[in-house]
């Protein structure tokens, strides 16, 4: 895998992750994990989004 760098996020997005990992059964075994996770998942929505968007551009034409 690659380099890593730090990101800050507010401290309440952290409290908020932390409940949701413990109280969660979904496998999660850090916050960070959990993050990564979230932006992957984000990062795949919007390329679907960008490639929708791609293809009802050429249909109108």
């Amino acid at each position: 895998m690659g380099k890593y760098i730090n990101v800050a996020l507010p401290e309440e997005m952290i409290i908020e992750i932390g409940k949701t990992i413990e109280k969660s059964n979904l496998g999660y075994k850090s916050k960070s994990e959990f993050v990564k996770e979230a932006v992957r998942t984000s990062l795949k929505e919007l390329a679907k989004y960008d490639e929708t968007k791609k293809f009802e551009a050429k249909s109108k034409k």
